[in-house]
């Protein structure tokens, strides 16, 4: 039987890491984003080195957006096995200019988006008697930096989510876990004005590259992980300690 796998935010960066990975594991993949085109190349990319991935654009700040996700993969391949929530923003501004529209549309996306992503898989991976989710956190929640204080406060709320949710559903065998990256070597990250300065403040010196994240959440939302249940994984380069 073929796993199959929803990864929203999968035309770039981690969630494309994450969807290449899978491929190369057997994984059937729907990749999940709001970028159409960008999806529509990465589907295509994906399919040439021989990858089983199929693509639904959706904005996950919908409820009912986020249930056709999921019922277009139950449609696909008649299950959910392994849910990766890599979708999110990152807006940064100085705490004092952020807005009420601000705070709203980062909740919007990067909370209620991953909540909305994971209980309608829930829903699914019930009936089967087993699933697996992993959320995408950020060492932001846990350390500060200048001018993104309400990305970090949803990256907290990301963790704290991710736990009670594991705790609700270890007993119907759905596994639970978030992933908090330090600075990942994305094309996106690279192009802005904090990437160097902080990849250079890492005691490794070295960024995270996303395959390396990506290893974490296929080990993580593996059959073979069975009791690494609510926890939040930090791959930082020694990020957070210093």
């Amino acid at each position: 039987m073929v796993r199959v796998a929803v990864v929203t935010g999968a035309a770039r960066g981690l969630g494309r890491a994450c969807t290449e990975r899978f491929c190369r594991d057997g994984i059937a993949v729907l990749m999940v984003d709001n970028d159409t085109d960008a999806l529509a190349a990465a589907v295509a990319e994906i399919e040439a080195i021989g990858g089983t991935a199929r693509s639904v654009a959706a904005d996950i700040t919908s409820r009912s957006a986020c249930a056709e996700v999921i019922g277009a993969a139950v449609a696909g391949w008649g299950r959910v096995d392994l849910l990766v929530n890599s979708a999110g923003v990152y807006p940064r501004k100085p705490v004092l200019d952020i807005g009420t529209d601000d705070w709203r549309f980062v909740f919007d996306v990067n909370v209620l988006g991953t909540y909305f992503m994971m209980i309608e898989a829930i829903a699914v991976m019930r009936g089967q008697g087993s699933g697996h989710i992993v959320n995408v956190s950020s060492i932001d929640a846990f350390k500060a930096h200048p001018d993104n204080a309400h990305y970090a406060a949803t990256k907290a709320a990301v963790v704290s989510l991710t736990r009670s949710l594991a705790l609700e559903v270890a007993p119907m065998g759905i596994v639970v876990n978030s992933v908090a990256p330090g600075p990942m070597a994305t094309e996106a990250a690279k192009q802005t004005d904090w990437y160097e300065p902080m990849v250079a403040g890492l005691p490794t010196r070295k960024p995270i590259e996303p395959g390396e994240v990506a290893d974490l959440v296929a080990y993580l939302g593996s059959d073979a992980n069975v009791s690494i249940v609510g926890e939040n994984v930090v791959i930082s380069g020694a990020g957070v300690i210093v």
